[in-house]
C-alpha cells in the first residue's frame, strides 16, 4: 500500500480551463511566428489538393498502360507535402523565437545600461 499512498502524495491536479487560457493569452507572436502558422495550415490544405492532384493509378486498361481505369487519392504526396511544410514552418517559427529571445535580452540589458 506504501506505492498507492506514494502516488497519491506526488500525483498534481490538472490544469484548470482558466489556467490554460490565461497562459495562451499571455503569448505574443510576432510577425515570423504568425507567419510560420499562416503557411503551415496553408501548406495543409495544399498537400491534401497535391494529393488529389497527383493521384495514383488504381487500376488501367491493360498492363502497362498510360490510360488509367481507376484513379485514386495519392497519400504519399500529400503526407510528403504536409512534412516538407511543417519542416518549413518549424525553421521559420524558430528563427521568430530567437529573434523574441533576442528582443528580450536587449531589453533587460537596456535596463542595466540606464
Amino acid at each position: 500500500m506504501e506505492f498507492f499512498e506514494e502516488i497519491q502524495q506526488l500525483k498534481k491536479d490538472f490544469p484548470k480551463g482558466n489556467d490554460i487560457s490565461n497562459e495562451i493569452n499571455r503569448q505574443t507572436f510576432n510577425f515570423y511566428q504568425k507567419l510560420a502558422i499562416g503557411l503551415f495550415v496553408l501548406i495543409f490544405f495544399l498537400g491534401i489538393f497535391f494529393g488529389n492532384l497527383f493521384a495514383t493509378c488504381q487500376a488501367s486498361a491493360y498492363f502497362y498502360s498510360d490510360e488509367c481505369m481507376v484513379t485514386q487519392f495519392n497519400f504519399a504526396v500529400m503526407i510528403l507535402v504536409w512534412f516538407c511544410g511543417f519542416l518549413l514552418s518549424t525553421f521559420i517559427y524558430a528563427i521568430g523565437q530567437i529573434i523574441e529571445y533576442l528582443h528580450n535580452i536587449d531589453e533587460k540589458l537596456g535596463k542595466y545600461k540606464q
